[in-house]
């Protein structure tokens, strides 16, 4: 069955499907603009399972904001009077279990698309707050090369995050995106913009992030960083997919905090892939001491600075040296 259950919200496709139109109902754009932007974010194969749930999601989130769409709620008709989603999930070897929960849950929502519930208007919200500005240093404390994140109770602070913001806008004026780029940060003192220069980077990582994050974590704004500490631009072939991709998605933006300088517990594999700036070290002379941390400088060779940053890339070369 791999990622697909009976349920209509049992896969990873179809929930991301859900917050996506969640997030484009909030644009201040028309109807007709929102499916596109919906079906652009969600290109299926036909015939595919994904490609009957993608209507059938549609269908049910439109029909729950009493939002009709004869065309969309007629094709979700189509397909659960057809048996299409039925049909691909044996093909997929479902359950017999699979298979009844499916029937349930569709034979509910046919009921509903052949009688919806009263139209309502849609309000497109306010634009979302963006929270940082492009260049400016961030830093946040970490406990153990943990961030500050909601489930961590008993956190205490042992050193620091380090990051520069190389991205923010919105997406239709209204939904909000920031990028940012991890720092390798080794030293138990406070960061600043200055020493950004000096410090190896990861891949700009894109995604939301709420205000309520903003203050859980615990981030402070430097100030911003010198133009020479800047390092690698954004790669414009990806860059109009990136910031779709975090403004329409829940908030991800916190994965770029849990690149720890020193635990690779925390973030197994390859993180800083750019190399710093400049050359010179930070303080040679006073290594950082936290127990339990440990070097993994020699696991990964260095990525060349005419190289674009991807894990892809870093993988196929370490293949090459093990062959080798």
């Amino acid at each position: 069955m791999g990622a697909w259950g009976g349920g209509l919200y049992d896969s990873d496709f179809t929930r991301d499907l859900r917050s996506t139109v969640e997030a484009v109902l909030k644009a201040p754009i028309s109807d007709e603009e929102v499916l596109a932007e919906i079906a652009a974010a969600h290109a299926c194969e036909d015939g595919h399972i994904e490609a009957f749930d993608y209507w059938l999601v549609l269908a049910d989130q439109l029909e729950r904001r009493g939002l009709h769409r004869a065309d969309v709620f007629d094709r979700g008709i189509a397909i659960i009077e057809a048996g299409d989603d039925l049909a691909s999930l044996g093909d997929l070897d479902a359950t017999a279990s699979a298979l009844a929960k499916r029937r349930k849950e569709t034979a509910a929502l046919i009921r509903r698309l052949r009688s919806p519930r009263p139209a309502k208007k849609r309000r497109p919200q306010p634009a979302q707050p963006l929270l940082f500005e492009p260049g400016e240093a961030i830093a946040w404390p970490t406990d153990r090369g943990r961030f500050k994140a909601p489930w961590e109770p008993d956190f205490k602070r042992d050193g620091w995050g380090f990051g520069i913001v190389t991205d923010v806008g919105h997406l239709y004026g209204v939904l909000a995106y920031h990028a940012v780029q991890a720092l390798k940060w080794r030293s138990r003192e406070r960061p600043s913009p200055e020493l950004a220069e000096r410090c190896a980077r990861s891949e700009h990582f894109y995604g939301r992030i709420t205000p309520e994050d903003f203050e859980s974590i615990g981030i402070e704004r430097l100030g911003i960083v010198p133009e020479e500490a800047l390092g690698p631009p954004l790669n414009p072939e990806t860059i109009a997919a990136d910031r779709r991709k975090a403004a329409l998605r829940e908030p991800g933006l916190p994965a770029a905090f849990g690149l720890d300088a020193y635990n690779n517990s925390v973030w197994p594999g390859p993180k800083f892939m750019f190399l710093a700036p400049s050359t010179a070290d930070i303080d040679p002379d006073e290594p950082d001491q936290r127990p339990g941390m440990y070097e993994e400088d020699g696991e990964f060779p260095a990525l060349p600075p005419d190289r674009p940053a991807s894990r892809a890339y870093y993988f196929q070369l370490m293949q090459e040296r093990t062959a080798g």
